[in-house]
């Protein structure tokens, strides 16, 4: 059972428990000490001290062996008690749950068709034929650190007989061999590294990494590691292989050296998602109305899983999931959950310290500092020290001035570090940053959850036709793929042309489109040769930032863009009008700079720009970032001229 069963009578009666144990050994103390008092009155204070001191012993050094068990940050008994908090026991399978079959369809996981985790685990520690070291995999979020607490935590409740030496060790934290190798016993002692994607060291080379550890851990029983499905390039790369020998007698077709084995964790059944819910909301005897609001909630809840697959295949999210009902908002893409999770927390905590915006900044700006510097720092955390000064300077208030709580999404740890309670909420904020401000950031090597949350904002962003185009992003580490848009100029481009091209990609158009979302952009302001240009990681195009102070004739437009490439302007000599394509991807469906239509990292004297597009000899096509859509104009009309150029991702 896990540690928060509901009812008293099941904890009491449960064979794995030591209360009926605890109990008998306190009434036969009981017993004879009034025995003692009964027959030998002058040895009863003797008696009554001997037990006293042996259960004041008893106490510490069960304390003391479940915190030297528990090395880092595990070591607090807090640990524990929140990652069993509502915890249900998940399904596990051999193969990776969460590929899609012919149609499309995340496989089904029931009862019927998977075993449970702990079931699994109990077979890989106990019984001889396992290869004794296993892969633990799951998407962000799917509860790994959390089976490998309550796993722990049902070991110490097991019989002495039953129970395993346990001992776990955090990856994610600096020099791991510090807790690994001074172990004793370590042929009777199973090893859990719980994070291996969190291994500053596994992330610039993972392979040389797994043989590190492996060096490390060749004496240990058992040796379970676990990691983040997506880490690895692709299940064929990942390392299995130990280097460590068999010593027994092999049989035929068998290798030389150990193997690990894999195992997955799988998204929640609906009966799990249930479960789950009558723990979060649960009923209080003889308090009708709040049992009736408990249930509208959990039926809202439900609802809401439903709604919305992340809640199914990352129970993480479920915690937080009082939070996003009273948002009362409805969601498409697992970031916005994330979104709505960080606004809740910042509308929560910001009157303890700041205004929300400065708080937000400080989140963000953090999420940067802590990635960027996770090889110096050994991990994602930071002290209290430079936490205080960090605050000082990004939000402006007094890190003593903020209680932090346990639905806080910042948490300190036993040894007194600071970081984000979950590592996806890092990951989100960091890449909330990087499309919105520190552009400097964006060719750093980012994680699989990071490009998953990328690639979903592209897809809020553009219509469903251009998916595939985006389907690469999956695989890419460094940088941002750019979406390449039409850089040859056209003539005879007509209105039905312009239409389908608005649909297809998604443009905002005020007459065409006003529903659109706009394009997705990552934008970076730079200045070359003393010439300010924007140039969008996003389509790989290089801007100037203003343009022409004047407008234009259409071929005056032409004799700009070639005085440009003479004086070599931000040094380069390919400048050129915009397609209409690439015009229109920097409409935005909302005014954003002033009276325009466009993102403020732009001049906003440029109302209207002329493009490379021709509809026939005398007329060509412009944008009007003033009105919010593209028109025709005579060539003998005026308008402004913003240059660009391809190629810059």
């Amino acid at each position: 059972m896990p540690p928060d069963s509901k009812s008293s009578n099941k904890i009491l009666l449960d064979p794995n428990q030591f209360t009926i144990v605890n109990i008998v050994g306190m009434i036969s103390a009981l017993i004879t000490i009034i025995l003692a008092v009964n027959f030998s009155p002058q040895l009863a204070p003797f008696i009554a001290a001997f037990f006293g001191i042996g259960l004041v012993v008893y106490l510490f050094l069960k304390r003391w062996r479940v915190r030297r068990e528990l090395p880092n940050e595990f070591s607090a008994k807090d640990a524990i008690r929140e990652a069993a908090r509502h915890y249900i026991p998940p399904y596990c399978s051999e193969t990776d749950p969460t590929q899609r079959d012919a149609s499309n369809n995340p496989k089904a996981v029931s009862s019927d068709t998977q075993p449970m985790l702990f079931d699994e685990i109990d077979k890989f520690i106990n019984e001889t034929p396992h290869e004794p070291y296993l892969w633990l995999l799951g998407d962000s979020g799917t509860g790994k650190s959390s089976f490998v607490l309550n796993y722990y935590a049902r070991n110490r409740r097991r019989r002495w007989w039953q129970r395993q030496r346990l001992y776990i060790v955090r990856l994610g934290l600096p020099e791991p061999q510090e807790h690994i190798m001074p172990v004793r016993k370590k042929a009777k002692t199973v090893l859990f590294l719980d994070g291996f994607d969190e291994d500053t060291k596994a992330a610039d080379d993972y392979e040389a990494r797994f043989d590190e550890l492996m060096g490390w851990c060749r004496e240990f029983k058992r040796v379970l590691i676990t990691c983040r499905t997506q880490f690895f390039p692709s299940d064929d790369a990942m390392p299995c292989d130990t280097q460590i020998p068999r010593t027994a007698v092999r049989s035929a077709g068998t290798s030389p050296n150990f193997k690990f084995s894999k195992l997955y964790i799988a998204p929640f059944t609906d009966e799990q998602v249930k479960a789950y819910l009558e723990k979060r909301f649960p009923f209080k005897p003889r308090k009708q109305h709040a049992n009736a609001l408990q249930l509208k909630k959990r039926e809202e809840a439900i609802a809401m899983v439903k709604s919305h697959a992340a809640l199914l295949q990352r129970p993480m999210l479920l915690a937080y999931i009082p939070e996003l009902l009273e948002r009362g908002k409805t969601f498409q893409h697992t970031f916005q959950f994330y979104e709505e999770m960080v606004d809740a927390w910042l509308e929560r905590d910001h009157t303890k310290v700041a205004d929300k915006a400065k708080l937000r900044n400080f989140s963000e700006c953090l999420a940067i500092n802590l990635y960027t510097n996770r090889e110096e720092r050994g991990a994602e955390r930071v002290e209290r020290q430079l936490l205080t000064q960090l605050a000082r300077d990004w939000g402006e208030f007094n890190l003593n001035d903020w209680k932090l709580s346990s639905r806080s999404l910042l948490n300190r740890d036993a040894a007194g570090y600071y970081k984000f309670a979950h590592r996806s909420i890092m990951e989100y904020l960091f890449v909330k940053r990087i499309t919105a401000k520190d552009t400097q950031h964006l060719e750093i090597s980012r994680t699989d959850q990071m490009n998953a949350f990328l690639l979903e904002m592209v897809k809020a962003k553009l219509p469903e036709a251009k998916h595939p185009l985006l389907q690469r992003l999956k695989k890419v580490k460094k940088g941002f793929p750019a979406i390449r848009l039409r850089a040859q100029a056209k003539e005879g481009f007509n209105d039905g042309d312009v239409r389908g091209m608005i649909q297809e990609w998604g443009f905002f158009d005020s007459n065409r489109n006003k529903e659109a979302n706009g394009f997705f952009h990552l934008y970076e302001t730079s200045e070359q040769k003393k010439a300010k240009i924007v140039i969008d990681h996003a389509t790989g195009l290089m801007w100037q930032q203003s343009g022409s102070d004047e407008r234009i004739a259409f071929a005056g437009a032409e004799k700009h863009i070639q005085k440009l490439n003479r004086e070599k302007f931000a040094g380069h000599n390919d400048w050129r009008l915009p397609t209409l394509e690439e015009a229109m991807s920097l409409m935005e469906p909302t005014k954003k700079n002033g009276d325009l239509y466009i993102d403020s990292v732009f001049d906003k004297t440029q109302h209207w720009i002329w493009t490379a597009d021709k509809e026939s000899a005398g007329v060509a096509w412009g944008v009007y970032f003033y009105h919010g859509y593209c028109d025709t104009d005579f060539v003998d009309y005026y308008n402004h001229v913003r240059a660009v150029r391809s190629g810059q991702s």
